[in-house]
């Protein structure tokens, strides 16, 4: 059931659609948040009954639900959980949209859709405009596959726990950067993101990946700078364009975007493979 529904909501994802509120809202896990913090006040508190709580009743639920109306209703409830967790716009389909304003040479176009689906100024083609929208697609990416692997790996419950874990933390600010709870984050993001690391050596250039990561694959570096860098070495074409220009960094972001997609394909044949050997 886990794969169906992570096919079905990678699929609905890609759709150009108007989702309501509750799924397209940026801010939806915040919002949620904010609604125990207006009841319980800022603490730990909220972390308990927003965060860890909701995420131990919906384990117990799909494990109670079972039967065929109950695997249906599974089925649906997961389908709505899942899109509210990682929201319902692709970011490959927003990729898609940039590239094709990109070879119709619109920078006007191009630069406005970045600043609204990716919040990135600037001037197209620019190596810092280049590298800072590759780091917000990365990590945009990188927390689609870190929710896909514990769906995978621990079900529903373990998927809502550590996207809004990181949600409260976002929002608890620096002072909880030291907190058990940055600690969970970070062991819970550090396998989902050495098997996206794999993923891309897979996918692209294996050897150079290898060499990147030598002595680095224990230690819990999950920054979109580190990721960024493992991008680079993973992709095998070279930019056809001048280094500088639009075309270069339409070129870089058409290797990215068939490098993740690529990805993709790996993580749903091990999530077919792990299902059915467990």
């Amino acid at each position: 059931m886990k794969f169906l529904v992570l096919i079905l909501v990678l699929g609905l994802r890609r759709l150009d659609t108007s989702w309501p509120l509750w799924i397209s809202n940026p801010q939806r896990h915040q919002g949620w948040l904010q609604q125990w913090s207006n009841r319980l006040g800022q603490g730990q508190r909220v972390w308990w009954l927003a965060v860890l709580l909701p995420a131990v009743l919906i384990a117990a639920l799909t494990c109670w639900l079972d039967g065929f109306w109950g695997q249906l209703l599974v089925l649906a409830l997961g389908i709505a959980l899942m899109l509210w967790l990682v929201g319902g716009q692709s970011e490959f389909r927003h990729v898609d949209e940039l590239l094709g304003r990109g070879r119709m040479n619109d920078p006007e176009g191009f630069a406005a859709l970045a600043t609204d689906e990716f919040d990135v100024t600037g001037t197209p083609g620019d190596p810092d405009y280049q590298s800072a929208l590759t780091e917000r697609i990365l990590a945009r990416e990188q927390g689609l596959f870190v929710a896909i692997f514990w769906l995978v790996l621990l079900g529903f419950g373990a998927a809502f726990l550590v996207v809004l874990n990181r949600a409260w933390l976002s929002r608890a600010g620096e002072e909880q950067g030291n907190s058990w709870q940055a600690r969970l984050d970070g062991w819970a993001c550090w396998p989902a993101n050495r098997l996206l690391v794999l993923s891309m050596a897979l996918a692209g250039d294996f050897t150079a990946v290898m060499e990147k990561m030598r002595g680095h694959w224990l230690r819990q570096e999950h920054s979109g700078d580190s990721l960024q860098q493992v991008v680079n070495v993973a992709l095998e074409t070279s930019p056809s364009g001048e280094p500088g220009s639009l075309s270069a960094a339409l070129d870089h972001l058409e290797s990215l975007q068939g490098l993740l997609l690529r990805c993709v394909a790996i993580w749903l044949i091990l999530s077919a493979l792990w299902i059915i050997v467990i």
